[in-house]
């Protein structure tokens, strides 16, 4: 895997056109920014970012375990460093994807082509640079802000504070809504790129990150008010199928299969899944709950069952039945029921959680006061969001605790857990040692050697 630096100055694949090609005609522009798209979703982990985060992170936090496959014990013991070939692969892919993005933006700048078109295809590399700088930033915390494919300007880039990078991600975010289309019309009616609303989706969750309460509510309020694009899906068992209308901003797989059922999905030749869900996790769903029927697989061995996340199940041969689901509805309704306790509406915050809880087949929450509520929302976050994009890894890293505000709930969930194998600074993974070698001002994270 290729450091920062390296992947910086060795310039586009052989494979790939060079810039001052590739945006001469808008062929050849399509396919450099669908080969953006696809590079985010490519199905391999460690070499991707959405498996590869959703693995990680569920490991890393209180999720899932690796049942036999000690490679990946360190996520699971929070005992990573930098020399790990995992955390060096996710750093490289995060970043190849920023260098694509960064010469979309810089080639259609210098483009003949129209200017809705220029305008559009800038708007979608914004709002994937966007998305790769969140996930860098909550993975690794500050980072280099690279927005240049000048080596000259970026090999020797210190990092930026992490409120640095997040004001580039609301500007590029802010900056693709504006230009995105507000239909999905001129994809075929596919949800598989980048639109307003996933800008605005996107934004509400940064908003709500960043502790912008008015601002995440008026963005999700944006999204959720389109009940003609989106809207949850009634059936779990829809959910995560291509072009249902839960999907914000859905992936498409790059083979005939869902890569995360591969990984998560025992198929009939193994005794036990790769990855079992934790006890904890599986513990927590409430009687009735029919996400734990429909979202929870289970393999039988030696007298035990093993449940395992079967959010995705087509593993092989069925063409394109399931879409990644990167931004969908629930978690819209689930940051404006947060953004909207954090500003004292309990009423309606209560409501939004209801939303989330009917069609799990569930009754309306009893919550009715700030720290009911706060504690009700990051339930229906955990059960809603388990195993899908690091959402309760990044939870717990971002939330303060219950019983020690001073502390994340980190501190007190993966501690209460894992025991001596976790530390505060473990909310951060490691500069990869690579990255380090190649650039003297790129300083370790704390608590990594």
């Amino acid at each position: 895997m290729s450091s920062c630096k390296k992947l910086i100055e060795i310039g586009p694949p052989r494979d790939q056109l060079a810039s001052n090609s590739v945006f001469l005609d808008s062929a050849t522009a399509e396919a450099a920014l669908v080969g953006l798209y696809a590079s985010v979703a490519n199905p391999s982990p460690g070499s991707d970012m959405s498996t590869s985060i959703t693995m990680y992170n569920g490991m890393s936090a209180d999720e899932v375990y690796a049942y036999s496959m000690n490679y990946y014990d360190d996520f699971t013991n929070n005992s990573l460093t930098p020399m790990i070939y995992y955390v060096d692969g996710l750093w490289s892919t995060i970043y190849k994807n920023i260098y694509i993005a960064n010469s979309v933006v810089e080639g259609m700048a210098e483009s003949p082509l129209s200017e809705a078109y220029r305008q559009r295809t800038t708007g979608e590399a914004k709002f994937l640079r966007a998305l790769c700088y969140f996930y860098l930033v909550n993975e690794y915390g500050a980072v280099p802000l690279v927005i240049s494919t000048d080596v000259h300007s970026t090999s020797r880039q210190p990092k930026d504070s992490v409120d640095v990078v997040y004001d580039q991600i609301e500007k590029d975010l802010t900056d693709a809504k504006s230009v995105l289309p507000s239909t999905l019309d001129i994809y075929g009616g596919r949800r598989i790129r980048a639109t307003t609303w996933a800008a605005e989706a996107l934004l509400a969750r940064v908003y709500l990150y960043r502790g912008k309460w008015q601002l995440a509510e008026s963005m999700a309020t944006s999204v959720i008010d389109n009940p003609g694009l989106f809207r949850m899906n009634d059936s779990l068992n829809q959910v995560f199928l291509a072009n249902n209308t839960e999907g914000i901003l859905q992936f498409v797989n790059g083979i005939t299969s869902s890569w995360i059922a591969n990984n998560f999905v025992p198929s009939a030749l193994n005794v036990t899944p790769k990855f079992v869900i934790q006890d904890d996790l599986f513990a927590a769903f409430e009687p009735g709950d029919k996400r734990k029927t429909h979202w929870v697989g289970y393999k039988s061995y030696g007298g035990a069952d093993y449940p395992y996340p079967a959010k995705y199940r087509y593993m092989a041969g069925v063409g394109a039945v399931e879409y990644n689901q990167a931004l969908r509805m629930s978690e819209q309704f689930l940051i404006r029921a947060e953004a909207r306790t954090q500003q004292s509406n309990y009423a309606e915050a209560a409501a939004d959680i209801d939303s989330v809880r009917s069609r799990a087949g569930l009754p309306k929450t009893d919550a009715a006061d700030k720290a009911a509520l706060m504690a009700a929302i990051e339930h229906e976050r955990r059960i809603e969001f388990f195993c899908e994009w690091g959402q309760r890894w990044l939870d717990l890293k971002r939330l303060p605790g219950i019983n020690d505000p001073l502390k994340s709930r980190a501190d007190e969930v993966l501690f209460e857990l894992k025991g001596s194998k976790w530390q505060s600074t473990d909310v951060l993974y490691p500069v990869p040692q690579s990255a380090i070698n190649s650039n003297p001002n790129l300083k370790q994270t704390k608590g990594y050697f």
